[in-house]
């Protein structure tokens, strides 16, 4: 937990502004401290095949457990008495901790199915007896998957680089990617792409829109800002698409979190292009 927390209140001390979202990213962190968390993988190499003809883990034959997993950081979640620790939230997040206090560990469970499922139905239906936004619950739900992959998530990632995943959506859960970020390893400075929603990070083609899969240089463009010179906003001409790219030096950093450059979002507003796969929105 340390070097998160520590990443996090680094990158709020040079952008205060973010104090607010940062928050809730430090009580998460506190909160889910010593939660249980997946360990282990079973049998990876039986789905290789899928996991090659482009098949996200989640999607494919392995069973991970995560709903159970997951519904049980949730159902955490709901359980949590510490108000010194939610004090200083927003009112609406006070608000949704309060909605959530009754629920069982089994309908946590639905919840992060309904999630990765996509199921807005249920959904929607669950919000509204909550009293809540059902984007509310997309996003606890969400930090509760990433919790819950978080034991097993380098032997994940190790899977899918040695399995070479080259597309633009998540290998994991199959979402968009949210940000890009450049790190050196033994092949150099590579770019990755990160996934807001499950955590993953994975390498992909230094040039390229993971969203139209568009190699055209003449169709990209790069959005640089004097504010904030560790990252830049990659423009794809082709599908009006923009992608937030931390390209600083420290490979731990909070900026390659979606939440953390909210503040380009709200610069590329009105201007014709999309973020894409972003969980966190302003």
């Amino acid at each position: 937990m340390g070097n998160a927390l520590e990443a996090v209140e680094k990158w709020v001390k040079s952008h205060p502004y973010l104090e607010d979202i940062a928050a809730l990213n430090t009580v998460f962190e506190k909160m889910l401290e010593n939660c249980d968390t997946l360990t282990e993988v079973h049998n990876m190499d039986s789905i290789k095949e899928q996991f090659m003809s482009g098949t996200p883990l989640f999607l494919t034959d392995i069973d991970f457990g995560i709903e159970n997993k997951a519904g049980a950081v949730f159902y955490t979640i709901c359980k949590n008495n510490d108000k010194s620790l939610t004090a200083e939230l927003p009112e609406e997040v006070q608000n949704f901790f309060e909605a959530v206090k009754e629920l069982s560990q089994d309908k946590c469970s639905s919840i992060i199915k309904a999630v990765l499922e996509d199921d807005d139905k249920f959904l929607n239906e669950m919000a509204e007896n909550l009293g809540a936004a059902k984007e509310q619950l997309e996003y606890f739900a969400w930090v509760s998957i990433r919790k819950a992959l978080s034991g097993i998530k380098a032997d994940i990632e190790k899977f899918i680089s040695d399995n070479l995943w080259q597309k633009g959506i998540c290998p994991v859960c199959g979402k968009m990617a949210s940000t890009a970020f450049f790190k050196h390893t033994k092949r150099g400075r590579q770019r990755f792409l990160h996934c807001d929603h499950c955590g993953t990070e994975w390498v992909y083609k230094r040039i390229g829109c993971p969203y139209c899969e568009n190699i055209d240089q003449k169709k990209m463009s790069i959005k640089d800002s004097d504010d904030e010179p560790d990252m830049r906003i990659d423009l794809c001409h082709k599908c009006n698409s923009y992608l937030k790219t931390y390209i600083g030096e420290d490979n731990n950093s909070a900026g390659k979190e979606g939440w953390a450059s909210i503040h380009l979002d709200i610069l590329m507003k009105d201007t014709g292009f999309a973020a894409k796969g972003s969980l966190v929105k302003p």
